[in-house]
């Protein structure tokens, strides 16, 4: 641990030379029975959008944003049980490895959701040096999330902890380490979907070594959403990713990686999405290019 245009802040960094890999989450869309119908949307990012025709109705399809990184947006309807939703996603890319992401919302009302995640980061380079993996880094946030425009846009600011070693730098593990900001704006419509994330991670706990910005933006289209067979599930678009390093160790600051490059998604009737980002790191520091691959589940 959003269709869409987000906007939230994730980020990190080891300072030993080599910076070290982490990472938010990536919004992606994915349909929910219970999720109103938007004119427009926008991930957490990569997070998008997914629109299905009902087969049964005469009515526009309905459009169902993952909202956050990603956080999963309902409407509020009867009963209290139908006001919860959420996701799993499981996520690996070529800096941050492999990490899972729960994610969970409470509607408030059409407009208006709480919304919290767990991200469990299983990278050992992120746990303190010398002890075999354990003291992995771990990070928990809430926040709201709002519609505007008509349900055009969907912004989600959150706040939240980090434990482990990996921000502060420190020889063994730390609960409660470093705070994460962030703040996800998102668009996704029937034919256009997209997103702007942004998370900033600082140290609390000395000798705070390494602060970190990560953001990233993207851009889709459904090209076949007015279909009635299976190439209404898919989206085209493009991503671009940057991770800097705001504060060192030895004092300098970097831009880590600089991702650019295509992605396509398939988003399913049943609530089960996997989009797939391949491309170039402009700043080959770390590798001349990347990958990223995402699949999801929404209940």
């Amino acid at each position: 641990m959003f269709q869409s245009l987000m906007l939230s802040v994730f980020v990190l960094g080891q300072a030993t030379g080599t910076p070290n890999p982490m990472v938010p989450p990536i919004n992606l869309p994915v349909p929910t029975d219970s999720v109103r119908a938007q004119p427009a949307l926008s991930p957490y990012g990569t997070t998008d959008q997914a629109v299905f025709v009902d087969q049964n109705a005469k009515e526009e399809p309905k459009t169902s944003t993952i909202v956050g990184t990603p956080y999963p947006l309902k409407a509020a309807s009867e009963g209290e049980s139908s006001k919860f939703s959420g996701s799993v996603t499981l996520s690996q890319d070529s800096f941050f490895g492999f990490y899972p992401i729960l994610n969970g919302s409470y509607a408030i009302n059409d407009r208006f959701a709480l919304t919290f995640y767990g991200l469990f980061w299983t990278n050992p380079g992120f746990t303190p040096s010398g002890t075999g993996g354990t003291g992995l880094w771990t990070e928990f946030a809430a926040g709201i999330s709002f519609t505007v425009l008509d349900g055009a846009f969907t912004i989600n600011p959150a706040f939240g902890f980090l434990s482990g070693a990996l921000l502060s730098g420190a020889d063994r593990s730390i609960a409660f380490e470093g705070v994460v900001s962030q703040i996800s704006l998102s668009h996704a419509g029937k034919y256009t979907e997209g997103q702007i994330f942004g998370a900033y991670y600082v140290a609390t706990s000395a000798p705070s070594n390494n602060n970190f910005f990560h953001w990233w933006a993207t851009a889709g289209i459904r090209p076949f959403a007015d279909n009635n067979n299976w190439t209404q599930i898919v989206s085209l678009g493009a991503h671009f990713e940057q991770l800097h390093q705001t504060k060192a160790e030895l004092g300098e600051t970097t831009n880590i990686y600089t991702w650019i490059g295509p992605y396509i998604q398939l988003t399913l009737p049943n609530d089960v999405f996997i989009r797939v980002n391949a491309g170039w790191d402009l700043q080959d520091k770390v590798s001349g290019n990347f990958y990223k691959t995402t699949l999801g589940y929404v209940f």
